[in-house]
């Protein structure tokens, strides 16, 4: 069995943040995240998986506004790049969404998460289906369900011959990626 820990800044519930001992800057504090990431290590957690989000959540504006945990967090891959400095042995995984990046540039970060954290990084493969996260990108809308799957198939096999130059960039004399 594989244990892994998936963190939302502040907690997963929706009033986490409001309890006395909560760190209401959690999603903007790397010392944080560095201390989940050094206590589910010690936990003997496999993997811990930050939380991704490529646009603000839906709801109500008004409503939303009193839910800081799903608002401001950090982009996952620059934290866990630090974390891998303060930890030896927990896997780093992250979200990278078919649907909007390109494999070359998701090939890259995650290989260099890879070399700096000595082999730990994972990515976590999505699709991602809002249409607010569409609009984040500059589409008018999101594309259907077949498609976005078909994209990902034809994305992670790209992908997966990128990667095997991505690690060889690495190597020395290599002319890089």
């Amino acid at each position: 069995m594989k244990l892994g820990a998936f963190f939302h800044p502040t907690g997963h519930h929706v009033a986490a943040w409001l309890h006395p001992g909560a760190q209401i800057d959690a999603g903007t504090n790397f010392a944080h995240y560095a201390n989940l990431a050094q206590t589910a290590e010690r936990g003997k957690f496999d993997l811990m998986f930050p939380t991704e989000g490529v646009a603000l959540r839906e709801g109500n504006p008004e409503a939303m506004s009193r839910w800081p945990q799903y608002q401001v967090y950090f982009e996952p891959l620059t934290p866990l790049s630090g974390i891998a400095a303060s930890t030896s042995r927990i896997g780093l995984v992250s979200t990278a969404a078919s649907s909007f990046n390109e494999p070359r540039n998701v090939v890259r970060k995650f290989a260099s998460l890879d070399h700096i954290s000595g082999g730990r990084a994972g990515w976590n493969v999505v699709t991602s289906a809002s249409s607010v996260r569409a609009l984040n990108f500059g589409r008018d809308s999101h594309c259907g369900h077949d498609e976005r799957y078909d994209r990902a198939g034809e994305f992670v096999e790209v992908a997966r011959g990128l990667l095997t130059c991505a690690m060889g960039s690495f190597l020395p004399g290599h002319r890089g990626f």
